[in-house]
């Protein structure tokens, strides 16, 4: 962070002579503007060199700690260095193209320091049940068993009785098999009544008035399952926020790299 900020106000100082100095304003083309564009294309390709690190976590080379902060503020240097290199000009098609997937590059990086470092603390602080992403189908299965087990003490069966006579908790086992055991599943209809908390309370105290009095402790297990589960999905939403970011964040600085090269190429053929 020092280092960054004292270079920062270094070139922003350099910058300011030379725009000043300049009888026809900044260019990319002058050994000004070439040392700015040098200088943060090198930090560019510097941050994107954090890849390559995470290949080899074993390379004696800096930890992956300093490694990520390195990416972090080194890759923020380079914008001020990117734009004193354009002389905050647009330039051509291709140079237009190469600032707008340079500006996405850099907000999907910081939108993703804020999830890792913002969504970890939420997904603490919010849920009482932590499961990692990968073992949630276990979770839930395990969940769902539960609630089988709760059903079927009253119900003596998920299926419905063979003896037309035998009425008595047909209702709590039809909600229980159409509502709330698919609600259980590893993957949620986002359309499912019970995702909503409010509705979720409001169709348990429906369902509480409908039902015997002996039903009653049972629905109350049914809906702290729901409640359960209902964490569980708000962890993995984001879990996926905290992850699936890198799927932007990616394959557009792979495409900066490609516009950055044309746009070398061309500079010195044209």
């Amino acid at each position: 962070m020092i280092i960054t900020i004292v270079a920062f106000v270094l070139s922003s100082w350099l910058y300011v002579s030379y725009a000043a100095s300049s009888p026809s304003g900044p260019s990319g083309g002058s050994w000004q503007g070439l040392g700015f564009g040098i200088a943060g294309s090198g930090l560019m390709l510097f941050a994107g060199l954090l890849a390559g690190r995470k290949k080899l976590p074993r390379l004696p080379i800096g930890t992956a700690r300093f490694w990520l902060k390195a990416h972090i503020w080194l890759g923020l240097l380079s914008v001020p260095l990117i734009l004193f290199h354009a002389g905050f000009r647009w330039g051509g098609v291709l140079e237009q193209v190469l600032l707008l997937v340079f500006a996405i590059v850099i907000t999907s990086g910081l939108a993703g320091l804020v999830f890792q470092q913002y969504l970890p603390r939420v997904m603490k602080e919010s849920t009482n049940r932590e499961a990692m992403f990968e073992q949630l189908p276990h979770v839930c299965a395990a969940l769902r068993a539960t609630a089988d087990e709760q059903v079927v003490a009253i119900c003596g069966s998920l299926f419905p009785p063979r003896d037309d006579s035998v009425r008595e908790h047909e209702g709590l086992r039809e909600f229980y098999v159409g509502t709330v055991r698919p609600f259980l599943a590893a993957n949620i209809d986002r359309r499912a009544p019970l995702l909503n908390a409010s509705r979720a309370t409001a169709i348990f105290s429906q369902m509480q008035r409908a039902n015997p009095a002996f039903s009653q402790p049972t629905l109350t297990q049914l809906a702290s399952i729901c409640a359960e589960r209902r964490e569980l999905a708000r962890q993995a939403r984001l879990h996926r926020w905290l992850h699936y970011w890198l799927f932007v964040h990616v394959p557009v600085s792979m495409s900066l790299l490609v516009l950055a090269i044309a746009h070398i190429i061309a500079s010195v053929y044209y």
